[in-house]
């Protein structure tokens, strides 16, 4: 019996493909033809072997979501820490950077940051430290501490170097008390 060829438009149709993808598979070595002339001659056979290697397989069931990983937990323990520790490395950098007094503006800067953190660590994220055990809510209400202590010092130190003005020291300071009060709350 001899082998059936298609022209490029013949084996696209068959395919069910644009002549252009047809042209890209060819290029590509997906699809086997042949170019005696100016035209593709593309054989039956090729069409059922492009097929073949285009049938897509599952890997398998997936877990359930809700069914316990040991890699899930460690890599979400593993997210927690990086985060702890750039947080923990960025309050490092503020707290030293105040205590040397050095650039009243920065100071201003840290002291206002500091508080969109304190503010996130406790207002923003209310349902998540509902439901922390003990021990992780008083983690996280020392680190407010620490960071109200940092804006306290950021914010001291701007106002004696540069004699803020009034509206923006009492901006600064209504905000820290809202944010101090929802901590308050938290902790309660």
């Amino acid at each position: 019996m001899e082998e059936r060829y298609l022209s490029l438009s013949g084996a696209a149709d068959a395919l069910d493909i644009s002549e252009r993808t047809a042209y890209r598979w060819i290029k590509s070595g997906k699809l086997r033809a042949y170019k005696p002339g100016r035209d593709y001659r593309i054989p039956e056979a090729a069409l059922k072997e492009a097929v073949e290697a285009s049938e897509v397989h599952p890997k398998g069931s997936a877990p359930s979501p809700l069914e316990p990983s040991l890699f899930k937990g460690l890599e979400e323990e593993r997210r927690a820490d990086w985060k702890t520790d750039v947080l923990e490395r960025v309050l490092g950098t503020w707290e030293r950077q105040v205590r040397e007094k050095e650039n009243p503006y920065q100071s201003r800067t840290v002291a206002v940051a500091a508080l969109d953190i304190q503010d996130a660590v406790t207002f923003n994220y209310k349902p998540e430290w509902d439901a922390l055990p003990y021990e992780e809510k008083m983690e996280r209400h020392a680190l407010a501490k620490r960071i109200d202590a940092l804006v306290l010092d950021a914010f001291d130190h701007f106002k004696e170097a540069k004699k803020a003005g009034a509206a923006e020291v009492e901006a600064i300071q209504r905000r820290r008390e809202e944010i101090r009060q929802r901590t308050r709350e938290l902790s309660a």
